[in-house]
């Protein structure tokens, strides 16, 4: 989940908790311990994209290991403010910030590793997308007008609580809308009689009502999206070859395996030269407006060799040939079902 939605809980929870003890305090330490898994990136960077992929939403995300480390930090906490909060009460906060942080961020389709170190799988439920606005505003106007209450204490409180409280009606109701998109996929799936084997459904950035399905075999994969307001409209899938054998071929072994753990079976091979291109389909279609493999899939990663190294980049998006204003007509476009 975004930096911004897990401040903004982090905060509420902190209110919640220690606000009456501690005062606006309370609100800073949550922000803080509901960001403190993302804490990776420190030494993950986003350069990196093995690194980033590999260690990212991994030890730091795991709730065992996220339950080892609240109990030091509860401790210095339960020291620093002289008893006020007692030692039990600040090692629950600490463990409703971080495991609520790990739990939130399986909701979305970038995978967590929540069980290391036993098992490096990562887990992903696909109810919503990484930013969803409607998740976040809400939430943030009613925790800066409880900021601004300095002194009414109880009504800070309940827009804290509130804030909560929306933001856990809103993950049910994305569960709903994953039921619903399931359906209308898996119908369209037989009603095109595609022949696959696996399929996932998620929703589209910023939004929970438009939904995007990737289905795959071992030859093909197919992408479509869909409005959950529009149910009727049919699914316009896109088919695109897979080219495992490019991996099979391929002299970085240990990068193609990585990749297939991050986002198998949902990957396309690309040969462009020496290099080979993997894209991560499970991520949806950037731009829906193009068919194309370099304009249509943001996450491209590079596959070379180098001075007998394997070497991993990834694509970034230009920022120059994007027309944010044209994608977000777009989706706009889609959700209201004009455009499918």
């Amino acid at each position: 989940m975004d930096s911004l939605s897990h401040i903004v809980i982090g905060a509420a929870i902190g209110e919640t908790f220690l606000g009456k003890k501690i005062g606006r305090w309370g609100m800073l330490l949550g922000a803080i311990a509901k960001s403190m898994p993302d804490f990776d990136l420190f030494y993950t960077g986003l350069s990196d994209p093995r690194a980033y992929m590999c260690e990212h939403r991994a030890h730091t995300h795991s709730l065992i290991i996220e339950a080892l480390y609240a109990i030091p930090i509860a401790w210095i906490l339960f020291k620093l403010f002289k008893h006020k909060v007692a030692f039990n009460r600040m090692l629950l906060f600490m463990l409703v910030c971080l495991w609520g942080h790990s739990l939130l961020d399986w909701c979305t389709n970038f995978g967590t590793q929540l069980l290391l170190p036993f098992s490096n799988e990562n887990y992903a439920l696909n109810t919503i997308a990484i930013v969803d606005l409607l998740f976040t505003l809400p939430m943030l106007t009613m925790l800066i007008i409880a900021v601004f209450n300095k002194k009414n204490t109880i009504r800070r409180f309940k827009l804290s609580l509130a804030t909560l409280i929306y933001c856990t009606v809103y993950l049910g109701f994305t569960f709903v809308n994953k039921a619903q998109a399931a359906h209308v996929a898996e119908a369209s799936i037989l009603k095109n009689k595609l022949p696959v084997t696996a399929y996932i459904t998620n929703p589209t950035m910023l939004n929970n009502v438009l939904w995007y399905s990737v289905a795959s075999n071992d030859s093909n994969i197919y992408i479509g999206e869909f409005s959950l307001l529009h149910k009727q409209n049919p699914i316009t899938w896109h088919c695109y070859p897979r080219n495992q054998n490019l991996m099979h071929q391929c002299k970085s072994k240990k990068d193609v395996e990585v990749l297939r753990w991050f986002s198998d079976p949902y990957t396309i091979a690309q040969a462009n030269g020496d290099t080979l291109n993997i894209y991560a389909i499970k991520f949806g279609r950037t731009n829906m407006q193009a068919t194309e493999l370099e304009k249509t899939f943001i996450f491209n990663y590079k596959l070379y060799q180098k001075d007998g190294k394997e070497i991993m980049g990834m694509k970034q998006a230009n920022k120059n040939n994007t027309n944010f204003k044209a994608s977000f007509i777009d989706l706009w476009e889609r959700i209201c079902g004009r455009r499918y």
